[in-house]
């Protein structure tokens, strides 16, 4: 039965993480309410989830194509901070994590709920892009995305907004691409760490491949409204259950 439920939370979060980002606010804590601990949960949701953000990219391949410097910035610097975000999950003690993930979570779910003030800070037209900005923007989310992840494509989205890229659908396709090739790093990394509860990983995983071929498919025809008020919801209350268990 667990591993049907991780099934179906690996499906949501793929499907979420293209059209609305934070599917891993639906994993984690249904990882934790399936009795993993924090630390446990947060690993193996990351090496479950990561493949279906990369499907989703793969169904965005015709608009990468739009804008290849980004592309090849968000596989190859996302992935090298994403080294240091998981690096300071596993060997700072378990109890920090344990004390800041209500935060995090509770924070990742702002982020996405006013995903839609962030694209207000889009240009209308494209300019030049302000890589100055970019740069130190992708060592923030590659750092975040290595150490909790959930949020990082709105932290992405933030940062192609504000360096002048207009186009939404591109942001989208590049946010995708980020957060997908950070996490993927940081999964490999975990995966060597021995605390990864395989058989629940393989099921998220499989979830998470088939709702990211989906929501990539229907991102584009898709008002994400309801899906991040759903998000919000589900990241309240687990940070307040989190809160409540650690404290």
């Amino acid at each position: 039965m667990d591993l049907l439920i991780a099934l179906v939370v690996g499906l949501a979060s793929g499907f979420l993480n293209v059209v609305a980002g934070g599917g891993t606010l639906i994993v984690f804590p249904t990882l934790v309410a399936l009795g993993l601990s924090p630390l446990v949960a947060n690993v193996t949701a990351a090496v479950g989830v990561f493949p279906g953000s990369l499907a989703g990219s793969w169904t965005y391949r015709k608009i990468l194509k739009e804008q290849k410097k980004l592309a090849w910035m968000s596989v190859m610097l996302m992935p090298v901070f994403s080294i240091i975000g998981a690096g300071l999950l596993l060997y700072l003690p378990e109890r920090n994590f344990e004390i800041i993930v209500p935060f995090l979570i509770g924070s990742a779910g702002i982020l996405i709920a006013i995903q839609p003030i962030i694209y207000k800070l889009y240009p209308k037209t494209s300019a030049r892009l302000n890589f100055k900005l970019i740069v130190p923007g992708f060592i923030i989310a590659g750092i975040y995305v290595g150490y909790f992840g959930a949020g990082t494509g709105v932290i992405l989205l933030a940062i192609f907004g504000l360096a002048g890229l207009a186009n939404i659908q591109q942001a989208n396709a590049l946010k995708n691409l980020g957060s997908g090739a950070g996490n993927a790093i940081a999964a490999l990394i975990f995966v060597f760490s021995g605390l990864v509860v395989w058989e629940v990983a393989i099921s998220v995983a499989i979830g998470s491949v088939l709702g990211g071929v989906l929501g990539g498919r229907m991102a584009q025809k898709l008002d994400a409204t309801f899906f991040r008020v759903i998000i919000l919801i589900v990241a309240i209350c687990a940070s307040v259950y989190l809160f409540v268990k650690n404290f």
